[in-house]
C-alpha cells in the first residue's frame, strides 16, 4: 500500500515541478516599415508562452519563447487611383532570451528572433495576402511588479521593419 502512495504522491508532483518555470504573457505590438517611400504602422496583440531556464549565475537566465497575435490596427497607403488598406493578419515569432537581472525588480535582455507577419492588402476591388519569414534581434528591459508578475518592453528589427512591444507576463 505505501508504494502505491509513494507513487501516486510522485506522479502528482511531476506536473507542478515541470510547470515551475513557466510564463504566460500578452501585449500590444506595433510593427512599423518606412521603406519604398512609403510609411506603415500596424498594430496588433499577441499572447506568449516561455519557458525560464536558469543557469549558474543566479541574476542570468535563458527564456525560449513563443509569441502568437493578430492585427487590431490597419493602415493605408496613398497611391495616385486611390488607397491601398494594409492588414496584419497574423505574428508568430519564435525568441531566445538573454536575461540579465539587474536588481529585484529590474531587468534587461537581448534575443535573436525568428518571425513571420502575415499582411493583407485590399484595394481597387482586389485583395492579395503574403507572409514571409525573417531572422531579427531585439532587446529589452523589465520590471517585476510582483515575485510572479512583470512588465517587459521591447524593440526589435526584422530587415526594414522595427517591431515594438509593451506587455505583462506572470510566472508559475
Amino acid at each position: 500500500m505505501f508504494k502505491k502512495s509513494a507513487l501516486v504522491l510522485l506522479a502528482l508532483s511531476l506536473p507542478l515541478t515541470a510547470s515551475a518555470n513557466w510564463s504566460l504573457g500578452g501585449g500590444y505590438i506595433n510593427l512599423s516599415d518606412d521603406s519604398n517611400d512609403s510609411d506603415i504602422s500596424l498594430g496588433g496583440i499577441y499572447g506568449s508562452a516561455a519557458y525560464i531556464v536558469k543557469t549558474e549565475n543566479e541574476n542570468f537566465t535563458v527564456i525560449p519563447e513563443l509569441r502568437l497575435g493578430t492585427g487590431i490596427s490597419d493602415d493605408s497607403v496613398d497611391f495616385y487611383y486611390g488607397d491601398i488598406d494594409i492588414e496584419l493578419e497574423s505574428f508568430i515569432a519564435l525568441s531566445l532570451r538573454a536575461q540579465y537581472q539587474v536588481n529585484e525588480r529590474f531587468y534587461l535582455y537581448a534575443m535573436p528572433s525568428y518571425a513571420n507577419a502575415e499582411l493583407k492588402a485590399s484595394g481597387f476591388g482586389e485583395s492579395e495576402t503574403d507572409d514571409e519569414w525573417e531572422f531579427g534581434f531585439g532587446a529589452g528591459a523589465g520590471f517585476t511588479i510582483t515575485e510572479d508578475v512583470s512588465l517587459n518592453f521591447s524593440y526589435e528589427l526584422y530587415d526594414d521593419t522595427d517591431v515594438i512591444t509593451a506587455g505583462i507576463s506572470v510566472n508559475f
